[in-house]
């Protein structure tokens, strides 16, 4: 897996939304991304918001793991300021998966409560 240093990382199975500064006031930026990463297998669709610098990207997670999703887009110039993890899950992803699962599992009960 990845970790993200310092960019904001929001992930479910199925879904992944990266903070990504080389997109934040880039048009150009957000589109050349959204263009590239759909071409990828697996991913089903991509949405790059210039204004917030936010990337979302809708995909199978049987046919490509979040870790590829990153490294696709640091192989397009983004998150430079991130590292790979060494061995396994970072702590800080670790900490982001477990509280988004949490987060949708209370969603989904309260759901079903209603």
């Amino acid at each position: 897996m990845v970790y993200v240093a310092s960019a904001y990382l929001h992930a479910l199975d199925g879904r992944l939304r990266v903070k990504v500064a080389e997109v934040k006031g880039s048009p150009a930026k957000a589109l050349e991304i959204e263009s590239q990463l759909q071409r990828c297998d697996g991913i089903n669709h991509v949405t790059a918001n210039p204004t917030t610098g936010n990337v979302l990207v809708l995909y199978d997670p049987r046919r490509i793991k979040q870790s590829e999703i990153i490294n696709a887009l640091r192989a397009l110039g983004c998150l430079k300021d991130t590292v790979a993890a060494q061995d396994g899950l970072s702590h800080e992803l670790v900490k982001t998966v477990v509280r988004s699962t949490a987060e949708f599992a209370l969603e989904r009960l309260v759901v079903s409560l209603l």
